[in-house]
C-alpha cells in the first residue's frame, strides 16, 4: 500500500502529497517548451532531478543540478556566486513537472519573484528537442 505523504498547513488540516502540487501549480507558473526553448539563454536553469536520473537521460544544456531536497541550501537571491537576484529568471524542471512545481514553490518562499516550471520537464523537452 502506497505511502501518503501528509503536511500539517497554516490551519492545521491535513494536505496530501497532491494537494501540495497542485497548490504548488497555482503558485508556479508554466512555461512551455517551446517557449523555454526561443528564449533559454536568459534563464538561469535549474535541474532538480537525482544525479542518477541525469545519467540515465541527459539534461538540457545550461542546466545546474540542483535536487528538489537541496535547494533552500544552495540558492538564495542573493547568492553572489551564482549571479542571481530575486528577480533572476529562473526555470526548474524535473522528469514531468511535479518536483519542479514544489522547488519552485521553495524558490518563490525564499524571495524569488522570476520563476517558472518546464511544462511537461524534461521529457517535455526531449519532445520537442528530436
Amino acid at each position: 500500500m502506497p505511502i501518503a505523504l501528509i503536511k500539517i498547513s497554516k490551519d492545521n488540516s491535513s494536505m496530501k502529497l497532491k494537494d501540495l502540487i497542485a497548490e504548488a501549480h497555482s503558485i508556479v507558473p508554466k512555461i512551455s517548451c517551446d517557449n523555454f526553448a526561443k528564449n533559454a539563454d536568459v534563464f538561469f536553469i535549474i535541474d532538480v532531478r537525482e544525479e542518477t536520473e541525469i545519467a540515465e537521460t541527459g539534461s538540457i544544456p545550461n542546466s545546474i543540478n540542483i535536487p528538489r531536497g537541496l535547494i533552500e541550501l544552495k540558492l538564495t537571491p542573493s547568492n553572489d556566486d551564482q549571479g542571481l537576484h530575486a528577480t533572476t529568471p529562473i526555470i526548474v524542471y524535473c522528469g514531468g513537472g511535479s518536483r519542479a512545481s514544489l522547488a519552485g514553490r521553495t524558490l518563490v518562499e525564499l524571495g524569488f519573484k522570476n520563476v517558472q516550471n518546464l511544462e511537461g520537464g524534461f521529457r517535455g523537452w526531449k519532445e520537442l528537442s528530436d
